[in-house]
């Protein structure tokens, strides 16, 4: 079994920021630009599971120390 420490091209990514005194999370695509951003953990957490799964790649949270928590690991999807 392999074990995952960081996310690959194309893996969705959540980051947790500070924004005007509030945490938002940021939903990107590795290597990517950020794309959503969301109010609350848990809502950023169901949209980046939900597209990884769409999409045949993997969902991590990205801690402050950016450190990496994978969150689904969905069967990875080959392109023909």
């Amino acid at each position: 079994m392999c074990a995952y420490t960081a996310p690959d091209d194309g893996d969705i990514v959540v980051r947790q920021e500070t924004r005007e005194g509030k945490d938002v999370y940021i939903l990107h695509t590795a290597r990517g630009a950020d794309q959503y951003l969301l109010r609350t953990r848990e809502e950023a957490v169901a949209q980046a599971v939900t597209f990884a799964k769409r999409q045949g790649v993997r969902a991590w949270l990205c801690g402050e120390t950016y450190d990496f928590v994978l969150l689904n690991d969905s069967p990875r999807v080959e392109s023909v």
